[in-house]
């Protein structure tokens, strides 16, 4: 029986990779399902944000990421958690002005 997770996790992560293997480690990111690069700047630097179910799946994903070959450090920047509830509910597109931005 498959486990249904009760929290969405969002992650945004910087990976820092030797400048010659930059073009190779960004394709395999890509290529990781619930990974996305954002951006890959000069000297190495590669934007990822990640989507997992649950924590672990979260830390899984770092480490997988982190032992791809030319992987220099994988430091994560912002992480925020919600209810998958939360997550499917229907948004406005009108202003709501009970809401706080």
């Amino acid at each position: 029986m498959e486990e249904v997770h009760e929290e969405i996790h969002i992650a945004g992560i910087l990976v820092q990779v030797r400048p010659e293997h930059a073009a190779t480690v960004s394709r395999q990111v890509a290529a990781m399902p619930n990974a996305e690069v954002c951006a890959q700047g000069e000297g190495g630097k590669l934007v990822v944000v990640c989507e997992s179910e649950g924590a672990d799946a979260m830390l899984a994903l770092l480490a997988a990421i982190r032992e791809l070959p030319g992987v220099a450090n994988v430091a994560l920047v912002y992480q925020h958690a919600e209810s998958r509830s939360a997550m499917e509910e229907e948004i406005s597109d009108e202003a709501d002005s009970t809401r706080v931005l």
